[in-house]
């Protein structure tokens, strides 16, 4: 079954505080290096892509996690040599998770039809890519870093039950909340890089 919102929070918390510290960081560095890092932001969102597939859809007793592993390897590997197309095929996919957690989740429109939207979502945002592609670099690198910041930030609140508690409730009675907090740091991210990519650029 998929994990829900709920599972990846006490996954986050069950981290402990100390690993948040280093996704933390992790995401500041992409948020403000990601264009120059956009391979191995590539690989690395592949690899999580392919992990969580596994961990979700491979039965139990058929040892998921090396399964997950495995697979993290072998995509990432194919997404490093094709890198040229891999990112705007990650784009699409960024376009297409975020318009079906927008359909599923405050729309409640699921089965076929948001499926469909989600679909030419995906084709859009793959387009997008291929003509935009450095913006694209830019936005998928500044939306990486902004979701490791966040999930590093809410790993160091846990040790505070009173303001976690608080946050996973907001999370749980309002589909806006994660979105928005992480849309906040995304948008401040690829304009600061849009604007050192012109600035490099000019020099």
């Amino acid at each position: 079954m998929p994990l829900s919102l709920h599972d990846v929070l006490y996954m986050i918390r069950d981290a402990g505080s100390l690993s948040g510290l280093p996704m933390m960081v992790a995401g500041v560095g992409l948020m403000i290096f990601g264009w120059r890092l956009w391979r191995f932001c590539v690989v690395l969102s592949y690899g999580l892509i392919a992990v969580g597939a596994c961990l979700n859809w491979v039965p139990p007793d058929l040892s998921p996690t090396y399964y997950a592993i495995a697979a993290g390897i072998l995509v990432g590997a194919i997404s490093y040599l094709l890198a040229s197309y891999a990112i705007s095929v990650l784009g699409g996919l960024v376009g297409f998770g975020c318009v079906w957690y927008f359909m599923a989740s405050i729309l409640h429109l699921q089965g076929p039809m948001g499926w469909i939207i989600s679909g030419v979502a995906f084709c859009a945002a793959t387009a997008m890519s291929v003509l935009y592609r450095n913006h694209m670099v830019i936005f998928v690198t500044s939306f990486l870093g902004a979701v490791l910041f966040m999930a590093g930030l809410t790993a160091v609140l846990a040790v505070a039950p009173s303001m976690y508690g608080t946050f996973r409730s907001m999370a749980s009675t309002s589909a806006i909340v994660i979105p928005f907090m992480v849309l906040v740091p995304t948008v401040m991210s690829f304009f600061y890089q849009v604007s050192e990519v012109h600035r490099l650029r000019a020099e």
